[in-house]
């Protein structure tokens, strides 16, 4: 007679993060709209000349700019106050947006409004079990 060796099945438990792809999307867009922004508005402020106004102006954005860095990193890790933040961080993009267009008519915002609106409906998509 022949015995076969009893094999123990080894489970392994693995714990998985996944994050939904739109949550991915929405803090990339958010990530890549501070950033560049970010760095436009210390260059292009700068082509104009530094006066007391324009530095106000780029202090105020890089701040709002680090916002929305901070608030694209907290959702990609799940954060429970990152959705939030990348939601006011592109609801704030697109009405800037809206202004420099109706009172500048500077058409090279537009890039930036329409990735701020697909980052704000990728972050308010519900969760998905």
């Amino acid at each position: 007679m022949t015995t076969t060796p009893s094999t123990t099945a080894i489970t392994t438990h693995r714990t998985t993060v996944r994050r939904r792809p739109a949550a991915v999307v929405a803090s990339v867009l958010v990530a890549l709209i501070a950033a560049v922004g970010g760095y436009g508005a210390i260059y292009f402020t700068g082509l104009e000349g530094w006066n007391g106004i324009a530095v106000s102006f780029v202090v105020a954005y890089e701040f709002l700019s680090l916002i929305g860095l901070v608030a694209a990193v907290a959702h990609l890790r799940g954060h429970r106050l990152g959705r939030p933040a990348v939601i006011l961080y592109a609801t704030w993009m697109i009405y800037f947006t809206l202004y420099k267009l109706i009172a500048f008519q500077e058409l090279q915002a537009i890039p930036f409004g329409v990735l701020a609106a697909i980052a704000l409906v990728c972050a308010s998509r519900p969760a998905t079990p």
